[in-house]
């Protein structure tokens, strides 16, 4: 096992002490350094900066910032959801560990889509079968991973395939 101790604590957010949702700050007994270009591509990074060694990424509308002997995690609801979400950022780091050789890492930072972008992708009818008023009231909660791409049915007809392929290039993991 590559990384295997940590210790955390949950920080009120600094732009918001008042907050119902705090952070968590996971300091590593190892240095995952040589990892992040690996978790960079395999969890589709918002924005990756090699020379300093951090990566961050969006998951499950959370902010989620790796360095080499830290895990920071935004918008969690207490101490249970923050050790559950830290033991999953465990076993994502030390499963692309393991299968490195078979990922190709990447160096740079992704583009982020712009909710224009993904709109332009969207069926666009606003059928509001996804829950959303408007096709772009989806595209923007789609930016900002607060839905999945799942929800918009449209999407997975014969007819939008390429829309979908091309929209689950650039959205973040758990979104697409």
């Amino acid at each position: 096992m590559f990384l295997s101790n940590y210790t955390f604590r949950l920080v009120l957010p600094d732009c918001n002490p008042s907050s119902l949702k705090v952070n968590a700050l996971v300091d590593l007994s190892e240095d995952i350094s040589e990892v992040l270009p690996y978790l960079n591509t395999v969890m589709k990074g918002l924005q990756y900066d090699d020379d300093e060694k951090v990566l961050t990424v969006k998951r499950e509308g959370r902010l989620i910032t790796f360095r080499p002997r830290q895990i920071a995690v935004a918008k969690l609801e207490g101490k249970n959801e923050a050790r559950s979400v830290i033991e999953e950022l465990k076993e994502i780091v030390n499963e692309t560990y393991v299968n490195r050789d078979h990922i190709k890492p990447t160096y740079t930072s992704r583009p982020t889509p712009r909710p224009l972008d993904i709109y332009k992708l969207l069926p666009g009818n606003n059928c509001k079968e996804c829950g959303e008023p408007t096709c772009m009231a989806f595209a923007l909660k789609l930016v900002n991973d607060e839905v999945k791409l799942i929800q918009c049915q449209l999407l997975f007809e014969k007819e939008f395939e390429v829309n979908r392929s091309k929209l689950t290039e650039f959205l973040p993991e758990e979104t697409a």
